[in-house]
């Protein structure tokens, strides 16, 4: 037994083409749609972690009084740094106040080869900067011992070699 094909009555459809790439427009349309708002999204959260690193950066380097630094771990609110005098032998020692107070330090200086001690007071300005290469009759060199201590703080100890 054959079956006769199936003839559609009417007029043929013309457009059979054109409506399958306009569904596929449509869907192109739609997958792009939800693409951008997806990234988007992402560009919104990246954005929001830029913002906090940035709060958290602004806190990092801003400069506080010293009871802050006391009751934030105890550690003096120095930055300290050394280096080859460019005249002689000797280094310098860079010391600065990150604090926005005045900052009174005890610098005991010890070379142990020689069995040299001496303590020394300085204060440094707000925010200062200040570099040292000697302490009177002291001029720092190989082998010397300094910690720089505040009362009440953790104290530093650098050791130049």
């Amino acid at each position: 037994m054959q079956v006769s094909p199936v003839i559609s009555k009417g007029r043929p459809r013309v457009h059979k083409r054109t409506d399958v790439l306009l569904a596929v427009l449509l869907t192109a349309i739609g997958a792009a749609v939800i693409t951008i708002a997806i990234l988007a999204s992402i560009v919104q959260k990246q954005g929001e972690t830029i913002k906090g690193l940035r709060v958290q950066i602004d806190g990092i380097t801003a400069t506080h009084p010293l009871r802050y630094y006391a009751s934030h771990g105890g550690n003096i609110p120095i930055v300290t740094s050394s280096r080859r005098s460019q005249m002689g032998s000797g280094y310098i020692l860079s010391i600065a106040n990150q604090c926005t107070d005045s900052l009174p330090l005890v610098v005991a200086l010890e070379n142990p080869g020689a069995n040299r001690r001496k303590t020394v007071n300085i204060a440094l300005d707000p925010g200062g900067n200040s570099e040292f290469s000697h302490f009177d009759d002291w001029k720092i060199s190989q082998g010397d011992i300094v910690e720089i201590s505040h009362e009440g703080f953790n104290s530093v100890t650098m050791r130049f070699r």
